[in-house]
C-alpha cells in the first residue's frame, strides 16, 4: 500500500505559499489590459522571490488531489460534478454566449486540435419569447 499525506501535501508552503488562505489568484490572474481573468500557467511564470507581500506565485496543479482517487475518493465528488452540471445547464438556459464579431479562432496543435488557451465570450440574458 501507498499512503499519500494528502492534508500534508496541500498544507506545504513548498507546494502553495500562504497555504491556509484562500487565495483564488494561485489559480487564476487578472489581465491589465482586458480586465478579465485568466488562468496562470505553473511553467511559464517564474518562480523568483519578490518582496511585495501581496505577490502568490502561481500554484503547481501537480500537488493539488481535489477529490483523492481510487475507492476511497471524496464521497462528494459526484455530487460536485452534478451540482456543476446542472449549473452549467441553468447558464446556458439563461444566457445566449457569443463570441465577438470577426474573431477567429486558432487552434493550438496537441495530440488533438485543441481550442485556444484563451477564448473571449460574451454573455448576455436570454429573450423569452411568450
Amino acid at each position: 500500500r501507498v499512503y499519500l499525506p494528502i492534508a500534508q501535501i496541500h498544507t506545504d508552503e513548498r507546494n502553495f505559499a500562504r497555504p491556509t488562505e484562500f487565495l483564488p489568484e494561485r489559480w487564476a490572474r487578472r489581465d491589465v489590459e482586458t480586465g478579465r481573468w485568466a488562468a496562470r500557467d505553473y511553467n511559464s511564470e517564474p518562480q523568483s522571490v519578490r518582496n511585495d507581500l501581496a505577490y502568490v506565485p502561481p500554484a503547481n496543479p501537480k500537488y493539488l488531489f481535489s477529490f483523492s482517487d481510487g475507492a476511497r475518493n471524496c464521497v462528494g465528488h459526484r455530487l460536485a460534478l452534478q451540482e456543476s452540471t446542472i449549473v452549467f445547464a441553468c447558464l446556458v438556459r439563461d444566457l445566449t454566449v457569443n463570441v465577438p464579431e470577426g474573431f477567429v479562432m486558432q487552434k493550438r496543435r496537441k495530440f488533438v486540435l485543441a481550442p485556444p488557451a484563451e477564448m473571449p465570450l460574451t454573455f448576455r440574458k436570454r429573450e423569452w419569447q411568450s
